[in-house]
């Protein structure tokens, strides 16, 4: 599998684990993923969705907000 299609398939993953996280309300997602977080350096969680590092990051913080670890 290419790097490119492995990074799309974690990206619809990830997007996923947001809809989760916000009970699949797509507006209250799409909200977060366009509004700087304190949790990954005042970034908007969008600008990090084009790398396999950047995505791991943002499962890494969803995974912490549903453990209630971020705020």
């Amino acid at each position: 599998m290419s790097e490119e299609r492995a990074v799309a398939e974690l990206r619809e993953q990830v997007y996923c684990e947001v809809l989760e996280l916000f009970e699949d309300d797509r507006l209250k997602a799409e909200l977060w993923l366009s509004s700087p977080i304190r949790a990954i350096g005042n970034q908007a969680p969008v600008t990090l969705m084009d790398t396999e590092a950047g995505l791991l990051k943002l499962r890494n913080v969803i995974k912490k907000w549903q453990e209630g670890a971020v705020s």
